[in-house]
């Protein structure tokens, strides 16, 4: 698939049980995604991202453009250009503070008529002392929407504690690249959880590129260097695999935890392999969209929590719950209703509630 493919996803408006939910044209959106059309070793991520953002568009009537820049920063770059450049400009242009490039993208977007969310990495304090903040110098930046990803690895240490049982942890931690604000966020989680928990202790946590095969190299150092180590996580399901392939391999008994819950990590699980993940970071873009859809209809996120959202949806899964949740979000993911969530479409609710609950009831 060409890197600059486009996406396209819905046309026309909506209706469900009779009701015709749009009040105005259907809004334009183009996602300048910062991964990659196929697999690379890095996990699907990126992907998934958009194919749920598909789903949601579909479902509002949305209609979806999806440029990938190939984890390529300076590509990114050149994309938000070329997108200035055009004679028409969608409504909104969603990005992503990928490798700190967030400030040049929005200047480089203020030339435009589109409106500008921001999603899953945020800009830096230094960043934002450098441009500001939503809606003030950049008024074209409506809006921050990001997971919490703190909480959602403090999350994955409680059970891989919990499964650990009376034993101490003694942790090894592989986090992504240092220029990526989940990185740190993910790291801090996990820090928090021993701090407040005042058992065992993070070893060492090393940096990563996000890949199987840096993780299982990075894996293999740390396990010879500490070799009481019972746990390690890994900022992301593609380091998870590999480093479950250097514990493998030294035949240790430890347990490896990821963030993603993708599907190549739940079948681990199902095999005996991974312990755990964390999972969902992948709706965000469907998130971004319930927003948007939501914008264009008159009704500001912005009015019911600011223009600044850390939204807490993440969910832990097992080796007892990979099935259930395969079967809800990846199974069932074209089905999925993101209309559920949206305040335009559902005018009773006072604010956003986002997670998986609708999704995983009842499976």
């Amino acid at each position: 698939m060409d890197r600059r493919t486009a996406l396209l996803a819905g046309a026309g408006l909506w209706t469900a049980a009779g009701r015709v939910a749009a009040q105005r044209p259907p809004p334009r959106v183009l996602f300048l995604n910062p991964g990659e059309p196929v697999e690379r070793g890095k996990g699907p991520h990126w992907r998934m991202a958009a194919r749920f953002m598909a789903v949601a568009a579909k479902a509002f009537g949305m209609q979806l453009e999806v440029l990938y820049a190939e984890r390529d920063h300076l590509l990114m770059l050149r994309q938000a250009e070329e997108v200035a450049q055009r004679g028409e400009w969608p409504d909104y242009i969603v990005i992503v503070n990928e490798k700190l490039a967030g400030p040049q993208m929005l200047k480089t977007l203020a030339r435009t008529s589109a409106k500008v969310l921001m999603i899953h990495n945020d800009l830096t304090p230094e960043q934002r002392r450098e441009v500001g903040h939503e809606r003030e110098q950049m008024r074209h930046w409506i809006g921050t929407a990001t997971t919490d990803e703190a909480a959602a690895e403090y999350r994955l240490m409680a059970e891989l504690v919990r499964q650990l049982g009376d034993k101490d942890p003694r942790v090894i931690g592989i986090t992504g690249d240092r220029a990526t604000p989940v990185s740190l966020e993910r790291a801090q989680g996990v820090s928090e959880f021993m701090t407040r928990s005042g058992r065992g202790q993070v070893l060492q946590t090393a940096f990563s590129d996000w890949s199987v095969t840096d993780a299982e190299s990075k894996a293999h150092l740390l396990l010879s260097r500490y070799p009481e180590a019972n746990i390690v996580w890994a900022a992301n399901d593609s380091m998870a695999l590999g480093a479950l392939r250097a514990v493998k391999a030294r035949n240790a008994k430890v347990l490896v935890g990821g963030s993603g819950a993708w599907p190549d990590a739940l079948a681990s699980m199902a095999e005996g392999g991974l312990a755990a993940s964390v999972g969902s970071h992948f709706l965000i873009g469907a998130w971004a969209m319930v927003l948007l859809y939501d914008y264009h209809q008159g009704l500001d996120f912005a009015a019911v929590g600011g223009p600044t959202l850390k939204i807490d949806h993440m969910h832990v899964v097992n080796r007892d719950g990979a099935a259930r949740f395969d079967q809800a979000v990846y199974q069932r993911q074209d089905s999925m209703d993101f209309t559920t969530f949206s305040r335009a479409m559902h005018p009773k609710l006072a604010r956003y509630d986002f997670n998986l609950a609708p999704f995983l009831r009842d499976r």
